[in-house]
């Protein structure tokens, strides 16, 4: 019985642009992204200090951009089904790193945001050091000043006409604890924000990964002797195997790593309306019974080559020339 549930396989983007489009313009917007990180080295030069966690960022950020780059022309070629796996796998292991530091950084400017609204109000904790702290007393102003007054005087004269007895009550905002600094409008929209782009890039990830399973089918359609892996049929040859040139040494095993997740059922089993492709991979390769010959031959009856010799139809027969053996 087939599972209840299964990973996205999508066959295009939104039923608008290929795959394959959608890919290369998903690569570009990493690739844009992750030149940032030059910025941050060269910022360095200029004597911006940075700390630990956002000089590993930009690092980081670097070392992947080159990657991708060496990754991309794979895009459009089908016959290096390895280079197209690790730009998916890359993406996807970027997109969760990605993740990690967001948090990281969203979470200290939080708690910032806790502790210097209204200092009046008690705040229990130190976020000294929390992540981004130093930037943040440089740039956001509040945390920081540069002029701090600890107390300030507002001496009013009451205007001409105005009646005697009133009175003036100023109450404090109940800010300063992290519920409140998270929750409140500027910060609920930001949350919003970051929660609608780590959806869209959840489904990139899931693009990338179907485009890059395309790919590997494609390859093995073209190369393998045959549809079924051991005793399975629903399953296709792994092309990474250890017995086969591409699964050789250190890219064989990175292959067969990267074939394991999610399943490797994803990876290699036959859809349900996958019927063409079973063909492909299955019939041009079946051998016939009893002999070593691995063509497809008719089962019953003549083929249809022979039937039209016998008929007559066929190709016509060369022409001896005069004079000539």
């Amino acid at each position: 019985m087939a599972p209840v549930l299964r990973f996205p396989r999508p066959q295009s983007f939104l039923h608008i642009v290929s795959l394959r489009t959608a890919t290369e313009l998903i690569t570009l917007t990493l690739l844009v992204n992750k030149v940032t990180g030059l910025y941050g080295i060269l910022a360095l030069l200029t004597g911006y200090e940075l700390n630990p966690l956002q000089l590993s960022h930009y690092i980081y950020s670097l070392l992947v951009c080159c990657l991708v780059v060496w990754l991309k022309p794979s895009i459009r070629k089908p016959e290096e089904p390895l280079k197209n796996i690790s730009l998916a796998w890359v993406y996807v292991i970027d997109s969760v790193i990605n993740s990690v530091y967001t948090a990281l950084f969203g979470a200290g400017w939080f708690l910032i945001l806790a502790q210097n609204l209204n200092k009046p109000v008690s705040f229990e904790g130190d976020v000294s050091s929390a992540p981004g702290t130093g930037t943040i007393d440089d740039t956001a102003g509040f945390t920081n000043p540069q002029y701090n007054a600890t107390k300030v005087e507002v001496v009013v004269e009451p205007a001409p006409g105005l009646m005697s007895g009133q009175k003036a009550i100023a109450y404090g905002s109940q800010y300063g604890s992290l519920g409140s600094a998270i929750f409140q409008s500027g910060s609920a929209a930001s949350l919003t924000v970051i929660g609608l782009l780590w959806i869209i890039r959840a489904y990139f990830c899931i693009l990338m990964m179907s485009y890059a399973r395309s790919m590997l089918r494609q390859y093995v359609a073209s190369t393998s002797n045959s549809y079924t892996e051991g005793d399975d049929r629903s399953m296709a040859e792994n092309p990474f195997r250890a017995d086969r040139e591409e699964g050789a040494g250190w890219k064989g095993r990175l292959g067969r790593l990267m074939l394991r997740f999610p399943t490797k059922r994803y990876w290699l089993g036959k859809d349900e309306d996958e019927d063409e492709w079973v063909r492909a991979t299955s019939g041009r390769f079946e051998s016939g019974r009893g002999t070593g010959l691995r063509i497809k031959v008719p089962e019953h009856g003549v083929g249809e080559r022979e039937r039209r010799a016998r008929s007559g139809t066929g190709p016509p027969q060369p022409v001896a020339v005069k004079g000539k053996a």
